[in-house]
């Protein structure tokens, strides 16, 4: 096929990613999830008015006959304890990638920015991953990339351009201060920790469809290029684990994903899910294992206790190994040590507090603490799912018994750490700074939904217990830095450090 422009492409400039542009991925269990949700919505509202779970799960039963039959299994004369998805849903022996999804919010959908790649074979899968990665590379024109891509995917690549996903635009400049080592505050989960040397990305979402439309200012792939050494990820809860962000960057990237001992409606395996893409450096590492270094970066991977749907009344999954698998990680450099508490925090059988407390014995203080400050509780996250991600429907099924305390008002049982959480946490490891993150899309610039009441609270949860530690209001796109190096450093915020 002979190469040629399109869409009147210029080779003087090079293919990069539009603002506006999304894409998102659709695979079984999200299928499954969808096919689910009306059932589970109807449940829920039901339970609301009967306070009887056994009762609304007969009632909704009725409306929703099919989807019961194939999906579930419960004892009639045992509703509420024996309901339950049926284990070959629980427990998928594949998970297949099914779609791409792509366009861009900032036009009308009338307009047709908006397209579909169906995977009939995930045989595919490397190919699209090296075309989604050359063109966010953002320093080759539309020709240099058709010259290393099949005719399949050139036909993607034209699609792609007419929905405006990407286009042909001057060259951009790095977004990422050169030689500052610190860490830099993406979007929601989305971190980057630099040395003067290395750069490590954590749960990253760009063109994202889970952003936020018609942001006045975000981040492109393209202000990344050539800082990324390494990609950490904490879970597979879909607001930190987005395939298609991850098959921007270099196949050959070393990726550390959480070790999934079976995989699960609630947890894919991770490390399969991620070579499946092409990838060919994923590592799946122990908790408390010897640390990794990328570059000049030692990496320890630690537990992620926490954020399970369980509460005291209904303390265990229906199986053991229907868990929210993840890790949390230490990063320790000549620079700074920084511990990444994801959305980590109690259970009924297990707290972070004893995670802190080896940390401590084994590591010393630790300059910072980034956590979510976000107090989560299973028992008050409402009775409206279409306000959460599709996961929340296979987190919600792991212990379906669940769905009669979601609307409580009192009395909750706060799974993520909470600002009285992250206080302690901070206490134990003699933090010298406390950063918030993981809680939305802004504006680079602006601080995320939650900042300015939660910022305080956490504030005051260290005064409580005589903290020196020092609580960062940064916002997005800012940095926090270090000048110098261990025993001369200095951590100041930079404001609009990557914009």
């Amino acid at each position: 096929m002979p190469i040629v422009s399109v869409g009147g492409i210029s080779v003087d400039n090079t293919i990069s990613f539009v603002k506006g542009s999304q894409i998102s991925s659709l695979t079984a269990s999200d299928q499954l999830g969808y096919a689910i949700q009306p059932f589970i919505q109807d449940i829920l509202n039901l339970v609301t008015e009967s306070r009887d779970l056994g009762k609304a799960i007969t009632q909704a039963t009725q409306k929703h006959e099919k989807v019961v039959e194939r999906l579930f299994d419960f004892e009639p004369s045992k509703v509420e304890e024996t309901f339950s998805l049926k284990s070959q849903f629980l427990f998928p022996q594949k998970n297949p990638l099914l779609a791409l999804q792509y366009g861009n919010n900032l036009y009308p959908r009338f307009l047709g920015k908006n397209g579909t790649e169906v995977i009939q074979d995930e045989s595919i899968l490397p190919e699209i991953q090296n075309l989604l990665y050359l063109c966010g590379r953002s320093d080759l024109t539309y020709n240099q990339i058709c010259q290393q891509i099949s005719d399949r995917m050139i036909e993607l690549l034209d699609k792609l351009v007419k929905c405006s996903v990407v286009e042909e635009q001057p060259r951009p400049a790095s977004g990422v201060p050169p030689e500052t080592p610190g860490i830099f505050r993406l979007q929601h989960a989305a971190l980057l920790y630099k040395t003067k040397t290395t750069g490590i990305l954590v749960d990253p979402h760009l063109h994202s469809n889970y952003g936020i439309p018609r942001l006045s200012k975000d981040f492109s792939r393209a202000q990344l290029q050539g800082h990324v050494d390494a990609i950490l990820i904490s879970h597979s809860h879909y607001d930190h684990w987005h395939y298609p962000t991850l098959m921007l960057f270099d196949r050959e990237t070393p990726i550390f994903v959480p070790k999934v001992p079976r995989a699960s409606i609630m947890c894919e395996d991770m490390q399969t899910r991620v070579e499946s893409l092409g990838f060919k450096n994923v590592i799946a590492v122990d908790w408390y294992a010897d640390p990794v270094v990328v570059g000049d970066v030692e990496i320890n991977v630690l537990p992620f206790y926490g954020e399970q749907p369980l509460v005291p009344e209904y303390s265990q999954p229906k199986h053991p190994e229907l868990r929210n698998w993840g890790n949390t990680y230490l990063l320790r450099t000549e620079y700074y040590s920084s511990w990444i508490l994801i959305d980590s925090g109690n259970e009924p059988e297990f707290s972070m507090v004893h995670v802190a407390e080896a940390v401590k014995q084994k590591f010393g203080s630790v300059d910072q603490v980034v956590s979510n400050f976000q107090p989560l509780s299973y028992n008050s996250i409402g009775i409206d799912l279409s306000s959460w991600g599709i996961d929340i429907i296979g987190n919600l099924l792991s212990n379906p018994q669940i769905l009669s305390v979601t609307n409580q008002s009192k009395g909750e049982y706060i799974s993520t750490l909470g600002p009285k959480g992250v206080a302690e946490i901070c206490a134990i490891v003699g933090a010298k700074s406390c950063l918030p993150y993981a809680d939305s899309w802004a504006s680079i610039g602006e601080h995320s939904l939650h900042d300015r009441v939660l910022v305080p609270d956490v504030e005051l949860e260290l005064k409580k217990l005589g903290c020196s530690t020092t609580v960062v209001p940064w916002a997005i796109g800012d940095g926090y830095v270090t000048n110098g190096s261990n025993g001369g450093s200095r951590q100041v915020l930079l404001k609009s450090a990557i914009g």
